[in-house]
């Protein structure tokens, strides 16, 4: 490419329509507004409307089968299936219609059509599609102001404390339950969410001594066999650590229900001695850092082995939310786009392959400031910590954490970092990963070599060179660790160009689906999930023995909001990786290259689809076709 294919400017008024904001989650780099351009379309709207409309239709169902429980089995009305906004000019939505819609993602595509399809449904398609246009509008706010409208509708929701874990289980009426919710109290059930659950990514092999936690042959050989000792574990390469320190300094919050606990344990796991990919088991648990204040329990322990997992999967969510989630996606790729759109010009090549995988993301990046992640907001009442704390997590884990930088974050660097590419592990987040990244960065080196044929084209690129600066600039995007040969911003070889732009495609596209559709896929049944604790850590077994374990879940109204919160969250799939606009690549040079890249990620959905059948539970996020090409959600 020569440079005067590559010098042009962006104008004036569309740099400023971008800015950067270093105060929303100071010190963050994150748009200052969110342009026109970059508000959400209809048809996401419309398939936001109608999973909000399942989401209540689930509460309804809810509200009727405890009617039922207190009429004795008479069941109510079917008018009871009905949510009443005529306050906002939609008038009544009865849900009982609902199934006879198609799913949200099918929905949304032929609500603004022909609506006579639907039947009886079509009232019930014609108002879910007015209220969608009045969203898009911007007449209701965000898609969380949107969201609370349509709850708030239903007066009756869950309270209290649970009398049993049944009553977690009864708060799905429509909506799943997840696959390995009935089996939550299993260790292997346990043990499998760590490495193809919403939080795959803490687990790293165990190094040294320290890291087994004092674990005893003993109890080491009652899970991985008889004869086998900590040290030939170890010295195999056998042993695993989930080390939340990340969480140690998180402050307890209280907000809405009193106190609420986190942890920061760590967890060891282990592969019994053989050959060929193995599962892992669970070994032992310390609840905290400190070995002196938290004993090790192990499977062994019954009823303090039990709570001590609970630590851990409260940990594996709030580690999850904000630092896996919020943090290593959303706020990673927001000054990418800002970037992009301040220095590269529409036409320029680089611009034409990202544009698509920044769709909505300002958008929802935006009201999650405004709104997840604010005092008194959703984040606030399900997270351990108080929402200072929480945010903290997420800012420490882009500018503090020495284990993660942009290009730490590059999939084959975060797995070398973490050592766990023995093909001994069972490990599908891994196994899957490596097929979308391989799939991606092939499609971006053909991409590439079609503008950049040497290292010249590049360095010679002003407007690309602008781009990179300004990323890393603490001017501009303050994203730490991009560029080369450590020199923040430096861009000069086709390959960490190459590397650069699959890093951000990857990230936008199958990472974020992997941590954002868990949410619904599994995080919405509390009792594997729970976003807060509500006792502290057993400090021994007796004390467990005599606390019961339910005690340390979260009340009912907070087990319904992460259900319908997350629900929403993880019950979005706007647009496909690899289905770009009709045209959009008007260079023809690219078109064979991009068939060959949709015909990869045909084949990885078909491996996909058969290793699920071999496996524990489904590991269903890294299926192309169900993986947006943004973070729009």
């Amino acid at each position: 490419m020569s440079s005067a294919q590559t010098v042009s400017s962006r104008s004036e008024s569309s740099a400023s329509e971008y800015q950067y904001n270093y105060t929303y989650v100071a010190p963050l780099a994150l748009a200052q507004e969110v342009p026109a351009s970059q508000k959400p379309t209809l048809v996401w709207w419309g398939q936001v409307i109608a999973q909000v409309l399942h989401i209540a239709s689930n509460r309804l169902h809810w509200v009727q089968e405890q009617e039922q429980r207190k009429h004795g089995g008479t069941a109510p009305s079917t008018a009871a299936l009905s949510v009443d906004l005529s306050h906002v000019g939609v008038g009544r939505l009865e849900l009982a219609h609902l199934k006879k819609l198609p799913a949200p993602s099918t929905l949304a595509g032929k609500l603004f059509g022909e609506l006579h399809e639907f039947g009886e449904a079509a009232e019930l398609a014609g108002k879910t599609a007015l209220l969608a246009r009045k969203a898009h509008n911007q007449e209701l706010g965000s898609l969380f102001d949107v969201f609370k409208l349509v709850l708030e509708a239903i007066t009756t929701k869950p309270t209290g404390r649970p009398n049993s874990m049944q009553d977690y289980f009864n708060l799905f009426t429509t909506l799943p339950l997840p696959a390995e919710a009935p089996s939550y109290e299993d260790d292997a059930t346990f043990t499998w969410l760590r490495v193809a659950g919403f939080n795959p990514l803490v687990i790293r092999r165990a190094r040294t001594l320290e890291d087994t936690l004092g674990l005893q042959d003993a109890s080491l050989s009652a899970v991985l066999g008889e004869g086998d000792t900590v040290q030939r574990a170890l010295s195999e390469g056998r042993l695993y650590l989930a080390d939340y320190q990340a969480l140690a300094r998180v402050i307890n919050g209280n907000f809405p229900n009193g106190p609420k606990y986190g942890f920061a344990p760590r967890a060891l796991f282990g592969l019994p001695a053989g050959s060929g990919p193995r599962r892992l088991r669970a070994l032992g648990i310390r609840c905290g850092q400190d070995a002196s204040a938290y004993p090790l329990y192990t499977p062994a322990d019954g009823e303090a082995w039990t709570q001590a997992k609970t630590t851990v999967s409260v940990a594996d969510v709030n580690y999850h939310e904000m630092i896996s989630h919020l943090a290593h996606t959303h706020l990673l790729v927001d000054p990418f786009v800002v970037a992009t759109h301040r220095n590269l010009p529409d036409e320029h090549p680089v611009s034409v392959l990202l544009r698509p995988h920044f769709e909505g993301t300002l958008y929802i990046n935006y009201a999650a400031h405004e709104h997840l992640i604010a005092p008194g907001g959703d984040v606030d009442m399900m997270m351990a910590g108080t929402i200072q704390a929480t945010q903290t997590l997420a800012v420490t884990a882009l500018i503090d954490d020495p284990s993660f930088g942009f290009n730490q974050g590059m999939l084959p660097n975060a797995l070398r970092q973490r050592d766990v590419n023995d093909p001994d592990l069972d490990y599908p987040y891994r196994e899957d990963a490596k097929l979308l990244w391989g799939a991606i960065e092939n499609w971006v080196r053909a991409y590439v070599g079609i503008y950049y044929t040497s290292d010249t084209a590049v360095a010679e690129d002003t407007a690309l060179q602008a781009w990179a600066a300004e990323v890393a600039s603490q001017n501009g995007g303050r994203v730490k660790g991009f560029g080369e040969e450590g020199i923040a911003g430096k861009l000069s070889t086709v390959d960490y160009l190459i590397q650069a732009l699959t890093m951000v495609i990857f990230t936008g596209s199958a990472q974020h689906a992997a941590v954002n559709f868990a949410q619904a896929g599994v995080m919405t049944f509390v009792p594997l999930a729970p976003g807060s604790a509500y006792r502290a850590a057993p400090p021994s077994r007796a004390d467990a023995a005599l606390n019961p374990g339910l005690d340390q879940y979260p009340p009912l109204d907070m087990a319904a909001l992460q259900l319908e919160f997350l629900s929403l969250l993880g019950g979005v799939h706007h647009t496909k990786l690899g289905d770009y606009p009709f045209m959009w690549f008007k260079n023809l040079h690219v078109h064979g290259h991009l068939k060959a890249f949709q015909e990869d990620l045909e084949r990885i959905g078909a491996t996909i689809q058969e290793r699920n059948t071999q496996r524990l539970f489904p590991y269903p996020y890294f299926i192309p076709s169900a993986i947006p090409q943004s973070i729009n959600i």
